[in-house]
């Protein structure tokens, strides 16, 4: 994957915690989400 802030190692253990609230199940669509929320902070563009 291109463009992404979090790296493999990075995503690993933040997901181990996701998991451990027990609200969070084991996605691929979270980390696209995470990643989507991580960069429209850095670039500041409107979201629609």
């Amino acid at each position: 994957m291109l463009g992404l802030m979090l790296t493999d190692a990075d995503w690993s253990r933040l997901s181990n915690l996701l998991q451990l609230s027990g609200r969070v199940y084991n996605k691929t669509e979270h980390r696209l989400t995470l990643e989507g929320i991580l960069y429209r902070m850095r670039t500041g563009c409107p979201w629609r």
